[in-house]
């Protein structure tokens, strides 16, 4: 345990969640969870600035093609290694060449004496870092030289589907208002109904603006379970759709098949959700963060993906904007992504936003406390929720999500 962790007697509040820098109740927290810091495709064999959890650092693989995450600023006078060079074993900085190995140690000090101890006593600030799936994830907790296992993402490990690492989407707004969204199903019915879950006959049938279906939310041992259900096409079947939220700020759901690729009805009744949509939310600092998502489909279609990227292309905002309408968001009605950045980001932030809730804002509240409940156990003392132990550390992760029909009362 941090001392700044030790230090902290207060109970955890829900302005508490949003703050995610180092000393602060979900800052400490967070650093328990393994990160996705960046992409294998995005990096080259030029360093990568990234700041995640309000901390500066660089990203790089060395020549040989090891994994670096270094403070940003050199050791020596404060440079920034973002325009070091990737050479002789680590990342050297260019202003007075100072060379750092991949965990920190410096290697080489040019303008020091050939037979100086000095490089040896310098250890450059550096958290263990990890490839899957093409995303690569790093670990910032209190004992980085024996992190907890990385957990095995089904959709990132799995070998016998189709996968796609999208590019990066960088938000500037509290990260926590975009994890919590997924906890609020009722705005699927209401927001999105201009967009794809609207101009589906399946989506517009079971998202009906008047007719929502029944929303249930389950604890797991990662986090929490979406699970939202109607009537199916017999008495003793459903329709169903669900999705997941694992802590620390991970989302998966089932329906993006349905919802973008545009799949008829039938198709999910006859076999289901076949892709797995996997999010990774990371933050900067409170004010901005990253989502980092993959696609996993084991469906039959090898152009799935390709159709996927064109029918999103063609997601754009279908309302007239007057041309007097100056405000910043518009239009956003269409277009799922920017339905959710207008909503999400002018809420302002948890703990200092004015709310009055209401029944159907059960999962939010649910979602809230589970959160709390995390942060404070992990303040006590005790493990983060949803950490592998090491003795599972082989074992596959799968989080829950489907859309189609079931048997009723079925659960994934």
């Amino acid at each position: 345990m941090e001392q700044g962790t030790k230090k902290r007697k207060k109970k955890v509040t829900l302005a508490d969640i949003p703050h995610v820098g180092r000393g602060t109740a979900a800052g400490e927290w967070f650093r328990r969870y393994w990160l996705v810091v960046g992409t294998t495709c995005d990096l080259y064999d030029i360093p990568q600035a990234v700041k995640v959890l309000g901390e500066d650092m660089v990203l790089f693989r060395d020549e040989f093609g090891k994994l670096g995450l270094l403070g940003l600023h050199c050791s020596h006078r404060g440079t920034s290694l973002e325009y070091g060079d990737i050479e002789d074993g680590g990342i050297r900085c260019p202003y007075h060449g100072w060379l750092f190995d991949v965990q920190g140690q410096c290697l080489e000090m040019p303008a020091e004496p050939k037979d100086s101890k000095f490089p040896q006593k310098v250890k450059h600030l550096s958290y263990p870092v990890r490839e899957q799936g093409g995303l690569i994830f790093a670990y910032l907790g209190p004992d980085g030289d024996h992190p907890p296992p990385l957990p095995k993402y089904s959709p990132l490990v799995d070998r016998s589907g189709q996968r796609q690492v999208e590019p990066v989407r960088y938000c500037d707004y509290n990260w926590f208002n975009f994890l919590e969204n997924s906890a609020d199903p009722a705005h699927i019915c209401v927001l999105h109904r201009h967009a794809g879950y609207g101009e589906q006959s399946w989506g517009n049938h079971f998202f009906a603006y008047r007719d929502m279906p029944e929303f249930q939310f389950v604890e797991t041992d990662y986090g929490m379970k979406v699970v939202m259900t109607k009537p199916g096409p017999t008495p003793e079947t459903e329709f169903a759709d669900e999705m997941s939220l694992a802590l620390p700020s991970i989302i998966q759901v089932g329906d993006t098949e349905f919802v973008h690729a545009k799949l008829d009805a039938a198709a999910l009744m006859r076999h289901g959700s076949q892709c797995e949509h996997i999010l990774f939310l990371t933050p900067n600092d409170d004010d901005h963060f990253m989502i980092f998502t993959v696609d996993y489909y084991t469906g039959p279609d090898p152009r799935f993906f390709e159709k996927l990227k064109e029918l999103r292309a063609r997601e754009t905002p279908k309302r007239d904007v007057k041309e007097d309408d100056k405000r910043k968001y518009m239009p956003f009605k269409g277009n799922i992504r920017q339905e959710d950045l207008m909503t999400q980001s002018t809420q302002g932030v948890l703990g200092v936003r004015e709310e009055q809730l209401g029944v159907s804002d059960r999962g939010v509240i649910k979602f809230r406390k589970i959160v709390v409940d995390a942060i404070e156990t992990v303040l006590r003392g005790g493990a983060a929720k949803g950490i592998v132990p090491k003795e599972r550390a082989n074992d596959m992760i799968q989080l829950h999500s489907f859309a189609g029909v079931r048997a009723r009362g079925a659960a994934s």
